[in-house]
């Protein structure tokens, strides 16, 4: 922004910094409704948009540890458990400790995250389990 007009207050800064990701969730869900095939399908509607524009919806940063440790999992079994099963599921609730229960299907989603900078992007996730 050129000009910081005097209405324009830390507040206003401070707004925005609670309503962005709502924005860029919006954003991403209008492109990929209009057809764009860069863009994500995040299944978000108006109810999503308001909750996290408002703060109610529940931040990445809350999981944000599960989140580590399943990506972390991934890395170290990932030879010797390609896809999730009932093995490595065992082996990372002993592993993770308490609050596994309550934390597991962020771990399970970070281990099956195969984005970029993964070398085996490929079709490893298993949509079954929905």
């Amino acid at each position: 922004m050129k000009n910081r007009p005097t209405w324009y207050t830390n507040d206003t800064d401070n707004a925005w910094d609670r309503v962005k990701t709502a924005f860029r969730n919006d954003w991403e869900q209008t492109k990929h409704d209009f057809g764009s095939r860069n863009a994500r399908d995040l299944n978000q509607d108006v109810d999503d948009t308001v909750k996290q524009a408002a703060g109610t919806e529940d931040p990445f940063e809350n999981h944000e540890p599960a989140f580590r440790f399943g990506y972390a999992a991934q890395r170290q079994y990932k030879t010797k458990y390609p896809t999730w099963n009932n093995d490595l599921d065992k082996t990372l609730r002993t592993d993770y400790g308490d609050n596994y229960e309550l934390d597991r299907d962020y771990i399970r989603h970070a281990y099956e995250y195969r984005g970029t900078g993964s070398s085996d992007t490929a079709g490893m996730r298993d949509e079954s389990r929905m």
